[in-house]
């Protein structure tokens, strides 16, 4: 019998807001949101979209955490969470976001044991500065792509798995070919639609707990 592993997205996801989203709305006075419509339209990488939405800010980290107070995670996700703990089932958060507020919002709520892997932000000057530490390998899409980061802790074991990936935007689409069970709202959903992709739907983390206690 496979083993169970979670994968979540944070953004919209794990958390209830796209918090990335509304950093770069809010300090850049909405000036970022014709580099998304470019990257919604595939003309940009997401590394050039948030290399280009992070140069608009002028904000300091107080200014920064302020605003993150604001925000809160999905109904149910510190329960999901809580049960992968005691059940020994690996969780996961992978994030084309940043590292300033997943660390933050987690920590905000005592979960900051929870592995991440996402894009390093850093505050200088006032200058919102993005790095990207991982190597995607062929994906030119993604700054951390979910798709890598699954194969990379997968390894070579991944018949020994069941992989439950969680997701809610176009960011997580290179992780649904790595997914066994793919639970999904929002644009993802919308694109597994599309795209004649097996998903089961969610509107909050206690719906993935109830599948989780009862498919034991």
């Amino acid at each position: 019998m496979k083993s169970r592993i979670i994968f979540s997205d944070f953004d919209g996801t794990f958390s209830e807001k796209d918090v990335g989203h509304r950093i770069y709305t809010h300090f850049s006075g909405g000036e970022n949101l014709k580099y998304v419509k470019m990257w919604g339209q595939g003309l940009i990488s997401t590394r050039e979209s948030l290399t280009r939405e992070a140069a608009l800010l002028s904000v300091s980290e107080d200014e920064i955490y302020q605003f993150l107070d604001q925000f809160k995670l999905r109904d149910g996700a510190s329960e999901l969470y809580t049960f992968a703990k005691k059940s020994n089932i690996p969780f996961y958060i992978l994030s084309d976001g940043s590292d300033i507020y997943i660390k933050y919002i987690l920590k905000k709520y005592q979960l900051e044991e929870i592995k991440y892997y996402t894009n390093k932000a850093t505050i200088e000057n006032n200058r919102y500065i993005i790095e990207f530490p991982y190597d995607n390998g062929d994906c030119t899409r993604c700054g951390c792509c979910k798709g890598a980061r699954i194969n990379e802790i997968i390894g070579e074991n991944k018949n020994s798995w069941e992989i439950i990936f969680i997701g809610d935007g176009l960011s997580d689409i290179c992780a649904l070919d790595s997914a066994d069970i793919i639970f999904a709202r929002g644009d993802l959903l919308e694109y597994c639609h599309s795209k004649n992709i097996k998903a089961c739907e969610y509107t909050d983390f206690f719906d993935i707990l109830n599948w989780l206690k009862t498919s034991e």
